[in-house]
């Protein structure tokens, strides 16, 4: 099971939240009025097997792509979902890569399914800098989505993806903007 019920108070409150933990002790938590941690914010690491390190491991920003990744491995989804036996690194923030990076250095191979937006591709590009020949970017197995819980639920950004797309595949690093699509000023 990977994540419990929490109970707690908060300026004088009382609330319940989905709870993921990580390894400082510490929470993410998440209900209809709160996003954040509990006690100490840390990355996440879920092994495959208890005390053995795999030589792939899957790093995502946040445990609800993880979950969402889980959900479609159970499902049989072999787009997105690997099929050979990983550990998870949940990051629970890009804010965590120093945290990140640091653990990273136990596997062969390193599969970011990181957000489709600027700061994941940022992420990924650091660790990929880091790890050199080792990175898989797994974003463009859902290049239309925002992120793999979006791709799960099926909630495409057209425009956004596009324009991802185009940045991503720039090697250049130059900003192309597509004639068909006109912003209004």
């Amino acid at each position: 099971m990977y994540c419990k019920e929490v109970h707690y108070e908060l300026r004088g409150r009382h609330y319940f939240a989905l709870a993921f933990g990580n390894t400082s002790g510490g929470y993410e938590v998440r209900n209809a009025y709160y996003k954040g941690c509990l006690n100490n914010k840390d990355i996440s690491l879920i092994r495959h097997l208890t005390e053995e390190t795999q030589e792939n491991v899957c790093v995502f920003e946040g445990f609800m792509d993880f979950l969402s990744y889980m959900t479609l491995k159970l499902a049989g989804d072999r787009t997105v979902c690997l099929a050979m036996p990983c550990d998870y690194l949940v990051m629970n923030s890009v804010n965590n890569l120093k945290k990140t990076l640091a653990r990273l250095q136990e596997y062969s191979v390193i599969h970011c399914y990181l957000d489709n937006d600027l700061a994941g591709q940022r992420t990924t590009e650091t660790i990929a800098g880091m790890y050199d020949g080792r990175v898989s970017d797994e974003s463009c197995h859902y290049a239309e989505y925002k992120d793999l819980n979006d791709y799960l639920r099926g909630k495409k950004t057209l425009i956004f993806s596009v324009l991802l797309c185009h940045l991503k595949l720039s090697t250049t690093r130059a900003f192309f903007m597509p004639r068909f699509l006109h912003f209004p000023p």
